[in-house]
């Protein structure tokens, strides 16, 4: 009798601890699930495209100043036109030499006009043209 308690009270002990490392597993996914949320965030933005000097990126300024790089867009808005666009996308946390990537963007022209669309220069380049 004494051999069976003993047995139950291990074979209880051991379904604990494998439950205990489900749970954990469980979170690990859930902490890699938000992390990919995080990145995979929704952009919107609006404003002029223009594209970059010596590179084939066409680019919108964010609303905190920073560039984002839409040169995935397919059919991509055209600079020449002179026109502002409106445009909502998905940052998946990824740098280019251009700005932030935007992956998935879609896009359309506002009534706004831009000033003529010459290629953005590098800040290298300007403080060369400076000095």
């Amino acid at each position: 009798m004494r051999v069976r308690f003993v047995m139950a009270a291990a074979a209880a002990s051991l379904l604990a601890l494998g439950v205990a490392g489900c749970e954990g597993g469980a979170q690990s996914k859930s902490a890699k699930a938000q992390q990919v949320t995080l990145e995979g965030k929704s952009v919107t933005a609006s404003g002029c495209v223009r594209p970059v000097e010596n590179t084939k990126c066409l680019v919108v300024r964010g609303p905190n100043g920073g560039y984002y790089d839409v040169s995935s867009a397919s059919p991509a808005p055209d600079p020449a036109k002179g026109v502002g666009v409106s445009l909502r996308g998905r940052d998946q946390g990824k740098n280019t030499e251009c700005g932030r990537e935007l992956t998935d963007v879609k896009w359309s022209y506002l009534n706004v006009q831009c000033a003529a669309a010459t290629p953005s220069a590098s800040t290298g380049a300007e403080e060369k043209k400076d000095g």
